[in-house]
């Protein structure tokens, strides 16, 4: 009995570590992340923590939301009109969903705080992703496809506004000798959002970030000023910065000299998705078209036409509503909540990072499909489980 325990404990500590490896890896290499998020299921089932799962579901509001999300997916497998291959490349894409109840389950026996240094692991792969941008901008490395990154530019500038958010609490929690290396790092990282990271989706979240940075931290009677401080900071970049202006032209262009399937922009293309996946879920607005139903029903609805082929929406919102109907949006909405009521039981450090991820990934997922692509939907998945997981002693109190 003893030497099974010790197995099982064994396993459980090769899985935490895994979700580690995964953290740190989620900003930097699609093949090392998706090799230990494998194995961190893998720990999970086989060191039998998949077997605290139901009361999981219990305990955590995150954890009970997306096993209904899974749920939703795999009863809409069995209406939808794709291919079964197409069905289950997608129901594999939105496997990040199995790593928030895998995760809260491995890292229930926090006795070393392995949470946090998770989470540091994940800040940790993007202060390199930072370092090689700027390396690569510089000329110091030779520029990969994706430019000045080694991810695309989408995942990219998403990260580095989470970075930010990060290293902005970091600064204002730091003993006062630690505050200059906090506020260096947040300078470079809004530098490289700023100046040589064209990705309008990180530009944007970093902006509301900052918004949810000042109700965190300042008392109502400062969020005036707060609020006239981060105005101008922001007129400044505006100003200084051909890259935003570039990007903030380039959609207002858009935006202007939008048709309807005439437009061969990126952002003109997306309009057309989305008001392409407005009618989609107008056929079946409660349960969808099934998983995997979208490039099926899309192809349908544009043949004959001039509008560009896709798998995707490009707004995870539309996604899942085309897939699942307003029972599965209404279930990705009750997701976000969830894990926002979970954030509400952690230390004051925990929940503000909870909300920060939250917030992020409500916003990236209005302009992309975050939770069907795989860095996004990796990095929501597990520091939302890392975050607003329940204590392990109040685990422990319900027999």
């Amino acid at each position: 009995m003893a030497a099974l325990h010790g197995t099982t404990s064994r396993l459980e500590k090769a899985g935490i570590y895994s979700v580690i490896a995964s953290c740190f890896f989620i900003p930097l290499s699609t093949t090392l992340m998706g090799l230990f998020g494998g194995l961190v299921l893998l720990f999970w089932i086989i060191s039998g923590s998949i077997s605290r799962w139901p009361q999981l579901i219990r305990q955590s509001p995150l954890t009970a939301v997306a096993t209904i999300l899974i749920i939703l997916f795999g009863a809409g497998m069995l209406y939808s009109p794709a291919p079964w291959e197409e069905i289950l490349n997608v129901f594999k894409k939105y496997r990040e969903l199995f790593f928030i109840p895998a995760v809260t389950a491995l890292m229930l026996k926090d006795d070393r705080n392995f949470n946090m240094m998770a989470v540091t692991a994940f800040f940790a792969g993007c202060i390199i992703l930072l370092a090689v941008s700027y390396a690569m901008s510089f000329g110091i490395m030779p520029s990969d496809r994706y430019g000045n990154s080694i991810i695309q530019h989408i995942a990219h500038s998403f990260f580095m506004a989470i970075l930010a958010f990060w290293a902005a609490h970091k600064a204002f929690d730091a003993a006062e000798k630690h505050k200059p290396g906090w506020m260096l790092l947040l300078a470079v990282v809004v530098g490289n959002i700023v100046y040589i990271a064209p990705g309008r989706t990180g530009m944007i979240t970093f902006l509301v970030l900052c918004l949810l940075f000042i109700w965190q931290r300042f008392s109502w009677q400062k969020q005036m000023l707060a609020f006239l401080v981060f105005a101008g900071l922001t007129g400044i970049a505006f100003i200084s910065s051909n890259n935003v202006q570039t990007r903030f032209y380039d959609a207002l262009d858009d935006i202007q000299t939008y048709e309807h399937g005439m437009s061969r922009t990126s952002q003109g293309r997306r309009f057309d998705w989305w008001y392409d996946s407005l009618r989609l879920l107008g056929e079946k607005p409660l349960i969808g078209h099934g998983t995997g139903s979208f490039t099926v029903v899309h192809d349908r609805l544009i043949e004959g036409t001039a509008i560009h082929p896709t798998d995707n929406p490009h707004n995870e919102y539309l996604l899942i509503s085309v897939q699942l109907g307003g029972v599965g949006l209404l279930a990705f909405l009750a997701l976000f909540a969830a894990g926002w009521l979970d954030s509400l039981r952690q230390t004051p450090e925990k929940q503000r990072l909870a909300q920060g991820v939250i917030i992020s990934m409500m916003v990236g997922c209005l302009m992309n499909s975050f939770l069907f692509d795989s860095h996004q939907g990796h990095y929501f998945a597990f520091l939302a489980a890392l975050l607003c997981a329940p204590a392990p002693l109040n685990f422990r109190k319900e027999p």
